[in-house]
């Protein structure tokens, strides 16, 4: 009963503490008599009630924060009458928690919003047809129909037809994964070639994205809390000043003391963490970095190491044409233009890629339609271009069709699928004509990248992929990083995360994906990319990348250091002038008045020092 009345008074104390200190401005510039002053000691005798309850209950757990600190400075203020102070040291300590909450609540119900993946109706078929039903009441042993394009909506296994579901959300799988009668499909994915009948095995609520949705919860419930920066400093200050005021009072009185504890209020400490922290949030919002919280940027200024998915985040998340090699007489634009015309009748991921890259690239008149096109589920397609047959798909599929290749070939083949690259081989009546070779490219500006964090300070970098170890391989070594693991799923990655943490690293996990969820959640500090609109990474991760490109990651980094490094500055700036104040307020030279005018000086200068945090970095 009485935790709820005061959860209920924490709620109204920003809205009440601004509304008593308008109040007073009110009287002070108009000067009329609106009983200001009664009202700003009623508010701060109630309204503190939370903030007491709180530092009583931090004490009884040893632990001494800024909000002990904090309360000094009330009881100082409403001590000298002077509730003005008070209640403005009050609004700013609920505000910033109000604020706080606020921003972690709107995380949690953003969380939820990874099930908007799902489509709001479902094509369930029946003895009397197809019918369309709310997703929700999907059952299990239902058999639903997903047509290309459409997201499956549950769980489920292939009872009929053949498609390429685009997992890259679930597990990172850069490369659309066959499925056949059989296989499993997951929610979340997408169907990208034809449709399919699948049966349902599991309901929404016990779906593979539902799981991941609570592991986040769960990693963001067990993270471990992070001393704050202020607070790592306001033990030592609170000591020091209640061994200052006390040798006042044993010297000089109390009124000696009260000049002590003017100068002593908390504010270099409550106002330059925050105001520099929001100074270095709003340079980053500039940059299209927005970081949630404040404890964001000092944790990322302690990173160790840095934890890199791979796909769509080093690499560009979609295949792209890596190479074209002509293997007999005719040229590589020819290549793309013959293996394009066939492949526009496709649906398939690679197809649309080459269509594309034919368009931007190849100097040349309009793609030819193919006549009596055909395509094989999986292993090519064929057709007739200018009345001859041409077959352009994988290496077996054009033996199966009479082109001959030779050893040396097969084992080039072998080669080249090792290092990360799919090869698409054209021929046409028993001659391999050339090679399409596409792969998940690299961005350009990786390495800058990784050049960048390391001249930073950044000494170690991890990556980790939902891909075949054979892919995540090729690209770490290309890269350079020396660490790597592959085929990880959700929880894996999570566990590599928490395992890297029990080491005593701080890490940084750099993602994009659904998949990525859990382990920005649980990292120390999770940067999102957010131009894939991944709902799942930019809610789970502390920092979000608005352009999703990661050339904004260094520059993450440096925003972070410098707001940290600022803030520690005017914390020392502002208590080493207080403690200055307090020894001549020890020894009688400056009376409470005097003190109080003086703390005030140093509250702006401490305000002044911290903005810098938001200025531009030469």
């Amino acid at each position: 009963m009485i935790l709820n009345i005061i959860s209920k008074v924490r709620g109204w104390t920003p809205f009440v503490a601004l509304g008593a200190l308008l109040l007073v401005l009110v009287s002070y510039i108009f000067k009329i008599n609106l009983f200001a002053e009664q009202l700003s000691l009623v508010v701060l005798c109630i309204f503190s009630v939370p903030l007491w309850y709180e530092i009583i209950s931090n004490i009884v757990r040893r632990n001494f924060g800024v909000d002990l600190v904090a309360g000094l400075a009330l009881a100082t203020s409403l001590v000298f009458g002077e509730y003005l102070p008070g209640v403005i040291v009050l609004l700013m300590l609920s505000g910033g928690e109000a604020l706080e909450s606020y921003a972690m609540n709107r995380a949690r119900r953003a969380l939820s919003d990874l099930l908007n993946l799902i489509p709001q109706k479902t094509h369930v078929k029946k003895e009397n047809g197809v019918i369309d039903v709310d997703s929700n009441e999907i059952k299990i042993n239902d058999l639903i129909i997903v047509k290309a394009g459409e997201i499956v909506p549950a769980d489920g296994v292939v009872e009929h037809g053949e498609s390429y579901i685009d997992e890259s959300v679930m597990t990172g799988e850069s490369v659309p994964v066959k499925k056949e009668t059989g296989s499993v499909v997951l929610a979340g994915t997408k169907n990208t070639d034809s449709a399919i009948e699948v049966r349902v095995t599991k309901e929404l609520a016990d779906s593979r994205l539902q799981t991941i949705i609570n592991m986040v919860r769960q990693a963001e419930e067990n993270k471990a809390p992070f001393v704050r920066m202020a607070d790592q400093y306001s033990v030592y200050f609170t000591i020091f000043t209640i061994v200052m005021a006390g040798l006042a009072y044993y010297f000089g009185g109390p009124i000696r003391m009260l000049a002590v504890l003017v100068v002593a209020t908390p504010c270099p400490l409550i106002l330059a963490t925050p105001i520099a922290f929001m100074s270095g949030m709003s340079r980053a919002s500039r940059a299209g970095i927005i970081v949630k919280n404040g404890g964001a940027l000092e944790l990322l200024s302690r990173i160790d190491m840095c934890v890199f998915d791979k796909t769509g985040t080093i690499t560009m998340g979609v295949p792209a044409i890596h190479e074209v090699k002509s293997l007999s007489g005719i040229s590589s634009d020819e290549i793309i233009k013959i293996s394009a015309s066939l492949d526009q009748l496709s649906v398939h991921i690679f197809a649309r890629a080459l269509v594309d890259h034919a368009h931007a690239n190849i100097n040349t008149h309009k793609l030819i339609y193919p006549n009596d096109f055909k395509e094989v589920f999986g292993d090519g397609v064929e057709g007739l271009i200018n009345g001859e047959k041409y077959y352009f798909g994988k290496l077996a599929y054009l033996v199966k069709n009479g082109i001959k290749v030779s050893d040396e070939l097969n084992k080039e083949y072998i080669k080249i699928r090792n290092e990360g690259v799919i090869p698409v081989y054209l021929g046409k009546g028993g001659e391999l004509l050339g090679v399409v070779a596409f792969r998940d490219e690299v961005r350009p500006e990786a390495r800058k990248v990784f050049s960048d964090l390391s001249t930073l300070g950044v000494k170690r970098f991890m990556l980790l992929s939902g891909d075949k170890e054979n892919v995540a391989s090729a690209i770490a070594s290309d890269m350079k990083i020396n660490e790597y693991k592959a085929e990880c799923l959700p929880d894996e990655k999570l566990i590599v995360i928490r395992d890297l943490q029990k080491s005593g690293l701080k890490i940084a996990m750099i993602g994009d994906g659904v998949n990525d969820a859990p382990a920005l959640a649980q990292s120390d500090a999770g940067i999102a990319l957010g131009s894939h609109g991944a709902t799942a990474a930019s809610e789970s991760a502390d920092i979000v990348i608005v352009s999703g490109s990661i050339e904004k990651v260094p520059e993450a980094y440096k925003i972070a250091s410098r707001t940290v490094r600022v803030a520690r500055e005017g914390i020392l700036i502002g208590i080493g002038m207080s403690v200055v104040c307090m020894f001549f307020s020890l020894a009688g030279y400056l009376e409470p008045l005097y003190g109080a005018l003086i703390q005030e000086g140093i509250d702006i200068i401490v305000i002044l020092y911290a903005l810098r945090a938001g200025r531009d970095i030469i």
